[in-house]
């Protein structure tokens, strides 16, 4: 009786074979659609980045010069006869419109004045300002890095800096080189682009031979940080160390 009590109990070997065919099939499409789910994301989302970044971007114009220009217009447009009640879509989309084009046009005669008279005697009155000249002076010259034409474009030096702490590294370009009164080391300017919008970075300064020499070049670097890491190329020379540079007045032989 008791053993035709456990063979009564005990399911067919059917049964369990159809169990895993089951499983088997879920967990196959299970994979699928996950594997599905993440092709999307990676399409998506240099989509959804680029979009982002672009819309960050005009608001940034619109908020300092399409909407003052548009209300320009507007003001003017009601000092008119006989317009004291504009129509909305004129409000909504016309002035707008009318001040983007505007602040285009004015941003073309500054670029025609970039080499005429005109500009020398802005820098002039400018950098004559107290307070303002030193402001006016380093913003202009961080922009001048921009403007190289006429002159043979030279590599920019990307190194790693270890931040927030010595076992991590964020990559940096080198802007400037400077050295330490007391030691006569060579320290660099850096500036450290951040995820995803690389033009709200930070400035350091740190010691020639605490940073990491970093083999990516300019665009490589900005593509990695903008997509967060997607668009790494596969080799990093993160364990290299970084070649340093002569103190001043000192050649490589001396001690």
């Amino acid at each position: 009786m008791s053993n035709d009590g456990q063979a009564a109990t005990s399911p067919p070997p059917a049964a369990n074979a159809h169990e895993l065919v089951t499983v088997g099939r879920l967990a196959r499409l299970w994979r699928h659609v996950r594997n599905r789910l993440l092709e999307g994301i990676l399409v998506l989302l240099p989509i959804v980045l680029t979009l982002w970044i672009v819309w960050k971007l005009y608001t940034i114009l619109d908020d300092y010069a399409i909407h003052p220009m548009a209300a320009l217009v507007i003001f003017k447009t009601r000092l008119l006869p006989g317009t004291e009640e504009l129509p909305y879509w004129f409000e909504a989309y016309g002035a707008p419109l009318i001040g983007g084009l505007l602040a285009l046009i004015i941003v073309y005669i500054c670029g025609s004045l970039a080499h005429s008279r005109a500009r020398h005697v802005v820098d002039g009155i400018l950098l004559n300002v107290p307070v303002v000249s030193h402001l006016y002076d380093g913003v202009r010259n961080v922009f001048q890095c921009f403007n190289k034409s006429g002159e043979k474009a030279t590599p920019q030096r990307i190194v790693l800096v270890p931040f927030p702490h010595p076992g991590m590294r964020l990559p940096a370009i080198v802007t400037a080189v400077s050295h330490d009164i007391a030691t006569n080391k060579a320290v660099l300017c850096v500036y450290v682009p951040t995820t995803p919008i690389p033009t709200s970075g930070f400035f350091v300064m740190i010691p020639e031979e605490e940073v990491t020499e970093l083999n990516w070049d300019v665009q490589q670097t900005l593509q990695a940080i903008i997509s967060g890491g997607l668009t790494a190329p596969p080799r990093v020379s993160y364990n290299k160390p970084a070649t340093p540079v002569a103190p001043v007045g000192k050649t490589m032989g001396e001690g």
